[in-house]
């Protein structure tokens, strides 16, 4: 049906009728209209937290507007999602001070202090300033040659009697466990040195170093 059939269509109806043909009439001559091009790149731009966003989203309204061409949802959706990005990004950056640092256990330097995991081995460790309270400390390290991975239990009890073995001079508390930070055999194949830490692990949280 073209617009110029739509007096001789509308006549004979109600008001409300022939709003509702004209309104029709009129929504698919919007879908006929093309999607303006820079909707789309503010749409994709702004799902992807493109910094480019709101200059597609300011371009694409210049164009819808001068060439009759649809495309504002996602104008609209690609600005919601770049403010999105935005808040997050904000946020992360005032907060990062405020973050854990975390090191995994085999990385820590002698007399290094953190938050000791509840059990041995691989793990990922808060470090802490020593005057601060903290669970754990490090007190020595040593290397195993290159080879074949020995073996989760092997390692570790090889690794915990020699740290048994390195805490008499280490002048340790009391009240502390000596344990070890050991790898696993993923970390094994990926790294050319095979490092071993020695660890105090302190009954309860201490505010000093050893």
């Amino acid at each position: 049906m073209s617009e110029s059939d739509a007096p001789s269509v509308a006549s004979g109806r109600s008001d409300e009728e022939r709003a509702a043909f004209f309104e029709e009439l009129m929504r698919e001559e919007r879908e006929r209209q093309p999607v303006n091009g820079f909707a789309i790149a503010a749409f994709v731009s702004g799902l992807l937290g493109g910094l480019l966003a709101p200059v597609f989203a300011i371009v694409a309204r210049v164009q819808m507007r001068e060439r009759q061409q649809r495309g504002m949802p996602l104008v609209v959706v690609g600005l919601l999602a770049f403010a999105v990005w935005v808040v997050v990004d904000v946020t992360w950056w005032v907060n990062r001070d405020t973050q854990p640092d975390m090191i995994a256990g085999y990385e820590l330097k002698v007399g290094e202090c953190f938050q000791a995991p509840g059990a041995s081995g691989q793990n990922d460790v808060v470090r802490a300033s020593c005057t601060e309270w903290h669970t754990g400390q490090a007190f020595a390290e040593f290397s195993l040659p290159d080879g074949a991975y020995p073996g989760i239990v092997e390692l570790y009890d090889a690794s915990l009697a020699r740290c048994q073995d390195l805490a008499g001079s280490a002048c340790l508390p009391d009240d502390g466990e000596v344990q070890v930070m050991t790898l696993t055999p993923d970390t094994w194949a990926k790294r050319k040195h095979h490092r071993i830490v020695c660890y105090v692990r302190f009954a309860h949280q201490v505010d000093h170093a050893l």
